[in-house]
């Protein structure tokens, strides 16, 4: 009883293909079974076919076609047609009403796009500021609040490494490089 209860899943799944089998088996013992039964009253079969005649006549009518040709559906069951018919093709061609160009639309930048537009908005007004920025007599410009250390001009030689010496130098031309740089998203 045990093993029964253990195994109940592959009972019902043997139960169901033996059930499958049998009805495949009683279909085969009565293949006339699935046909329709013959008409019984030749009369009622005439009757019948005068009709279907008639509703074929007038779909024909409806459809403008002279009466005697063969139906869609009969040449249809005739000749099988590879590929399906092709869509009607489109006989009028109906002007389209143009709408009118709207007003300029205001652009809305990305994240990315912004940060960009800010530091080169940043990078045109430290061009600005070091254009006016005073210069001591001997052609240096005066020092930066705070950095203890001098600005040299790009035109002289070495002038990197000269102001790379100072350690406020570097710190604010790291700093400068953060705000002036890509963002961090775009390296």
């Amino acid at each position: 009883m045990d093993w029964v209860l253990d195994h109940l899943q592959v009972l019902i799944l043997v139960a169901a293909a033996a059930f499958a089998i049998l009805q495949k088996i009683k279909g085969v013992r009565a293949p006339g079974a699935s046909t329709p039964p013959a008409a019984e009253d030749p009369e009622q079969a005439e009757r019948t076919r005068r009709i279907q005649e008639e509703i074929r006549r007038r779909i024909m009518e409806r459809r403008g076609q002279p009466p005697g040709l063969p139906t869609e559906t009969e040449s249809a069951a005739a000749e099988p047609l590879p590929f399906p018919a092709a869509p009607p093709m489109i006989e009028e061609v109906r002007p389209v009403a143009v709408p009118p160009p709207l007003a300029p639309a205001v652009v809305v930048l990305s994240a990315d796009q912004r940060e960009m537009e800010r530091q080169r908005v940043l990078l045109q007004q430290l061009r600005e500021w070091e254009a006016v920025a005073p210069v001591h007599p001997g052609g240096e410009p005066a020092p930066v609040a705070g950095t203890g250390a001098g600005v040299h001009a790009a035109g002289k030689p070495g002038w990197l490494r000269a102001e790379m010496r100072h350690p406020a130098a570097l710190r604010r031309a790291i700093i400068l490089r953060e705000i002036l740089g890509p963002p961090v998203g775009l390296q």
